[in-house]
């Protein structure tokens, strides 16, 4: 059994992930540090972001059952594209950090993913060391952005 660290609520995640497995991973490696959110869809995942404040978003590409997959998405939360926006989808938060988490990173390259408007790019299988890093870095990157703003 592994030790569990204190979680360190002050960062919380919304997770866009369509698939259980992918989901229940990504719980066990990161709620011991984290406080983290799922959502299943494109329209739950605006509802999430509008009850919530969260520092980081993990966004899968491709979501089953949802009308829109992640890159559209994240060009949504960044104001990137504005032509065809579900109404439930009128939400704007350029300044959180996305990171994509996808399998389907030979589809599509980091630039690809950066130009839509990601942060960073992690591959499935998940490594956890890379994905807390990233975190860690993209976490500090918006406490020094805030600070500067105030």
């Amino acid at each position: 059994m592994r030790a569990r660290r204190p979680a360190t609520r002050e960062v919380k995640i919304l997770y866009v992930e369509d698939e259980d497995p992918n989901w229940e991973v990504a719980a066990f490696g990161l709620s011991d540090q984290y406080e983290i959110l799922r959502a299943r869809s494109a329209s739950e995942a605006f509802a999430l972001l509008e009850r919530h404040r969260f520092n980081i978003i993990l966004m899968d590409i491709q979501l089953a059952g949802s009308d829109l997959d992640g890159i559209a998405i994240t060009r949504i939360i960044k104001g990137r594209s504005l032509n065809h926006v579900p109404q439930y989808a009128h939400l704007l938060c350029p300044e959180i950090p996305i990171i994509f988490v996808t399998a389907y990173s030979a589809l599509y390259t980091r630039e690809d993913l950066l130009a839509a408007g990601g942060d960073e790019m992690i591959g499935k299988p998940v490594d956890f060391t890379n994905l807390t890093l990233a975190i860690s870095r993209l976490s500090l990157r918006e406490n020094e952005r805030a600070a500067g703003a105030k």
